[in-house]
């Protein structure tokens, strides 16, 4: 939908007075344009609302009028908007969530709300109602504060709690401890023994006590054996080399 570009006239200046048979074309030129304008401004104003606002004011024929309607029901909320706002500026707790350095300006911001409104308080207030709203593990930095004769600025405020709270999250950090990891030693293989205990009587009894052996060829690395090696007997082959078994070198 396309606007007149002079569609705030209806604003600025007030509505022409009413026809009469004797009234002059500009005149009645200057009247029809008028009226125009402030049918498109109603409409404009009333297409920019939400349901619920459209549908609890009464529409006036100016569009000035419509405009005054509107912000007496918003004046009547402001009450509303005020005690909530008051409500969170008093109650705001700072949780340990998002940092201290937020949870202040947040509490600045929510007053910023509250000075519009002409209820907001001033930045020693702020400072006092920041400090009550931190933890017990700020509870040296109150301290220290109501021990001053000054105070202390929003800025600084800031600063010094994004300090402090810098401080409690390093004591409460726990050591750095190293571990240690020692390497596993090497198993060393195991020889199957068989002993022959020999009884104080005389007797001789074949006794054995055997223990797990495994054998490691030096050639090919693999277990359970060591001479009867078909590796090494086929890299024999393969360099010319002929060695008949039960000969000695």
């Amino acid at each position: 939908m396309m606007m007149h570009e002079n569609i705030d006239l209806v604003f600025h200046e007030d509505e022409p007075e009413a026809l009469t048979k004797d009234s002059s074309a500009e005149e009645v030129k200057a009247f029809k344009a008028w009226q125009r304008l402030n049918r498109m401004a109603k409409n404009t104003i009333r297409n920019t609302m939400c349901d619920t606002v459209r549908g609890s004011v009464e529409e006036p024929d100016l569009a000035t009028d419509y405009m005054e309607v509107i912000e007496r029901k918003f004046k009547e909320s402001e009450k509303v908007e005020a005690a909530r706002l008051s409500k969170a500026f008093h109650e705001l707790k700072y949780e340990g969530s998002g940092g201290v350095r937020e949870h202040i300006m947040k509490l600045i911001h929510i007053n910023a709300r509250l000075r519009e409104l002409l209820m907001g308080v001033n930045d020693s207030q702020v400072v006092h109602v920041a400090l009550h709203s931190l933890p017990n593990t700020f509870s040296g930095l109150r301290t220290s504060y109501n021990a001053l004769k000054g105070t202390w600025t929003i800025d600084e405020l800031i600063s010094i709690c994004a300090d402090e709270e810098d401080r409690i999250k390093k004591e409460r950090k726990p050591a750095t401890s190293v571990n240690l990891v020692e390497k596993p030693k090497k198993k060393k293989n195991k020889l199957k023994v068989t002993k022959t205990i020999t009884k104080p009587s005389g007797n001789t009894a074949a006794a054995t006590t055997t223990t797990a052996f495994k054998f490691k060829c030096y050639f090919c690395k693999k277990v359970g054996h060591m001479k009867d090696c078909s590796g090494f007997k086929a890299w024999l082959v393969k360099k010319g080399i002929h060695k008949e078994e039960g000969t000695k070198k």
